[in-house]
């Protein structure tokens, strides 16, 4: 384009500018004369109606977002698919299964309530309880326990490596309980906490019932997410042994039986295969809307075992956000009200 056509151009919109202007203006400058600003009046309301109209949908939506369970009637064809794709897993299988979304408290399972025999699972509300007396100064995680004969023991762990009359910080028993489920070091915590009774009466208080048959007791999918919502309740609050806990819980032992994807996972399993089998794992699953996923099983370390473990595992996130999407698409029909 030569540099005539542009100005001639750049005239012409210029113009067109100029134009719009004066006729605005004008109009102003008629609407004041003649009929006292009334138009101006009228329009200025209806936009301070609109943004408050806007500012109210938007606030009805985030408290939709943030308080609501999205009950099973509204819930699409799809997501109503997924959750029984989810639960025809567990059909004829020795294994049970709850789902919590950790934002609306919405569960679905399969047994939820059944109790089998928890192993090490146990072990999770244990270390949650030390870390709370530790915050509250009842407990020095820089206090040295020693490792003493009564406390040998097979089994998970890593402290049977080394030789009565080692030494180690709680803090260390701590890590080592969640990451290795030592079986050594929880041994030396519940000696340290006074006894697994003290374990349950804290968790008593907290409206969870924790049952012992000895030191390890039955768990239940439910129970197992009651465990993760404190879990995830405390790693809210910020606090440094708070972030430790979910830290060592993403970096335990057998975390390939539960992570699927790129998903970050936190969780505590259980194993007592001589007694029958026992497999069981409770996670905190970090997707955008974090949920519990709790499995109880008698199927022992097996190929079967891991596939079922996998499987609720992605099709738990295929769910979680599809349930999200729906909520989403409920909440914003819910909080229209512009008129």
């Amino acid at each position: 384009m030569s540099k005539r056509k542009r100005k001639r151009k750049f005239k012409k919109i210029f113009y067109i500018i100029l134009f719009i202007v004066i006729g605005i203006i004008g109009f102003i400058i008629y609407d004041n004369t003649f009929s006292g600003g009334k138009f101006q009046n009228k329009l200025g309301k209806t936009f301070e109606k609109t943004i408050d109209n806007i500012t109210k949908s938007t606030d009805a939506y985030k408290k939709c977002m943030k308080n609501e369970v999205l009950k099973e009637d509204d819930f699409s064809d799809e997501l109503k698919a997924k959750e029984d794709e989810i639960i025809k897993l567990y059909s004829g299988v020795n294994a049970n299964f709850m789902y919590t979304d950790l934002e609306s408290d919405y569960s679905f399972g399969k047994g939820e309530g059944s109790e089998l025999y928890a192993a090490s699972v146990t072990k999770l509300p244990a270390v949650l309880y030390a870390y709370k007396l530790a915050d509250e100064g009842k407990l020095d995680l820089n206090k040295e326990l020693t490792y003493l004969a009564q406390y040998k023991a097979g089994g998970s762990g890593i402290i049977q490596n080394d030789s009565v009359g080692s030494k180690y910080k709680l803090s260390t028993i701590l890590e080592y309980t969640i990451k290795y489920s030592d079986n050594i070091g929880y041994a030396m915590l519940l000696d340290e906490l006074g006894g697994r009774n003290k374990v349950k009466n804290y968790w008593e208080d907290l409206g969870v019932t924790i049952k012992y048959s000895d030191n390890f007791g039955n768990l239940s999918p439910k129970l197992g997410n009651s465990y993760i919502k404190e879990v995830y309740k405390y790693y809210l609050t910020g606090k440094k042994n708070a972030l430790k806990l979910v830290e060592d819980m993403k970096k335990s032992d057998n975390l390939k039986y539960v992570k699927y994807g790129d998903v970050e996972v936190a969780h505590k399993y259980g194993e007592y295969v001589e007694g029958g089998g026992y497999y069981n794992d409770v996670s905190l699953n970090f997707t955008t809307h974090p949920f519990a996923l709790s499995i109880t099983s008698t199927l022992g370390l097996t190929d079967e075992m891991e596939n079922l473990f996998l499987q609720t595992h992605k099709k738990a996130i295929e769910f979680n956000d599809l349930y999200y999407r729906d909520k989403g698409n409920y909440c914003m029909e819910k909080s229209r009200i512009l008129k």
